[in-house]
């Protein structure tokens, strides 16, 4: 199975949730973790690794726009063309490469061909092993656009990895919100996992992320995870999920030994063996 946590709003405790079920699963057969969130990924830290552990492949999944001064003649048509004011005016024009999103418009506009997109650097992807974890992770340079493609980089590394250490499940860890990263992520997945707390922002982006997920037709099940914050908000999420006829496959409390957990960078069933309980739950509902 391809098992997607993921929720519509960041903090909730999607990481936490996705590294205690790949620890989970890894005890008893091989696994690998996929770290979708590559603007932020912080997976590997709950395993215990750090930058240096993973091996990396630099990718070229986006473009930027390049001027060629010899032959710009200065006509100024490429000016006000571009939606994210990218080109600007000093003696003639210059392409901000942190504001260019490479969608091309000022090159076609361009009568002398003076514009001409070019790949460019803007991420990484890569690969570690932790006993039966086979993690793939990848990042995103600053500045630079096409998180949703290197998601897809990941993905694959993922699938690569799955063939090489002969796993059954892969466990991808989301990112937050409902933008091309998670748009990547969700699409293929057999199951997704939503995380969500007692709040009502969480909430809201709950069921924005669930239409997300609706539309690829993944099914799914809600986790509240920080339920003892607000037990009368958490009811609220238990009665939208019943109308929904989904499944709520836990509700976790709010209790330090989560943050202690990550700050020993390991997963919260590993730190406090009472919670395995519940996240073995979460398991065996899911498969």
């Amino acid at each position: 199975m391809i098992i997607n946590v993921l929720s519509g709003k960041g903090g909730t405790g999607k990481s936490t949730v996705a590294a205690s079920l790949v620890h989970l699963l890894a005890e008893k057969e091989t696994v690998v973790a996929a770290d979708c969130d590559v603007d932020t990924p912080n997976l590997g830290i709950l395993f215990g690794l750090d930058d240096d552990d993973f091996e990396k492949n630099a990718v070229s999944t986006g473009a930027k726009a390049f001027l060629i001064k010899e032959k710009c003649t200065k006509c100024a048509k490429c000016m006000g063309i571009c939606v994210f004011s990218a080109v600007s005016w000093e003696i003639g024009p210059v392409i901000d490469k942190y504001a260019c999103e490479g969608c091309g418009a000022c090159g076609l506009i361009c009568p002398e061909g003076a514009i001409e997109l070019r790949k460019v650097e803007n991420g990484w992807v890569g690969k570690a092993k932790k006993g039966n974890i086979g993690i793939a992770t990848g990042q995103l340079k600053i500045g630079e656009a096409g998180s949703g493609d290197i998601v897809t980089l990941v993905k694959a590394k993922a699938d690569r990895i799955q063939a090489e250490m002969d796993a059954e499940n892969i466990i991808l860890d989301s990112a937050a919100g409902i933008g091309c990263p998670v748009i990547a992520s969700v699409l293929g997945s057999d199951y997704a996992v939503a995380v969500t707390e007692p709040t009502p922002s969480a909430f809201s982006d709950l069921k924005r992320v669930l239409k997300v997920v609706e539309y690829f037709k993944v099914p799914y099940g809600i986790v509240v995870n920080k339920s003892t914050l607000n037990p009368g908000f958490a009811a609220e999420i238990q009665k939208f999920a019943k109308e929904k006829n989904v499944e709520v496959l836990a509700e976790l409390p709010y209790d330090l030994r989560f943050v202690e957990a990550a700050v020993e960078m390991k997963p919260v069933v590993e730190y406090a063996p009472e919670f395995r309980r519940v996240f073995e739950g979460i398991l065996t509902k899911i498969i």
